[in-house]
């Protein structure tokens, strides 16, 4: 009699651990492959690049720093550092930091003054 279960399956709750992790199918607690991504550095050019946009956000303006050579963690920080500064609100997704409001030049000299290079 053939196992009639998929092989591309996996645990994604266990009533013992809780949420597993996709990936390594680990508790979320003890997932090693969240760490090796935060840690991980993206590839770019080296020029940091700030823009406005407000395209699918129902004409809320929001200024995305994309192109930083740095990890998650660290970009991160400095998403924090940028929203206590200007006293705005925003977020990290997709290795691009979000802050509410037009704050580009203010921005790009803060950048400036942290030695990254600015486009």
């Amino acid at each position: 009699m053939e196992n009639n279960r998929d092989t591309n399956s996996r645990i994604v709750y266990s009533t013992s651990h809780g949420q597993m992790c996709p990936e390594c199918s680990r508790p979320i607690k003890e997932c090693a492959c969240r760490g090796l991504k935060k840690a991980a550095v993206p590839k770019t050019d080296g020029f940091a690049r700030v823009r406005y946009e407000t395209k699918c956000r129902k004409g809320k303006g929001v200024i995305v720093i994309v192109g930083l050579t740095v990890n998650q963690l660290r970009l991160e920080t400095l998403a924090k550092d940028l929203k206590h500064k200007f006293g705005t609100g925003g977020t990290v997704k997709d290795l691009a930091i979000e802050l509410q409001g037009d704050h580009r030049e203010q921005v790009t000299r803060e950048l400036l003054k942290k030695g990254y290079l600015v486009k």
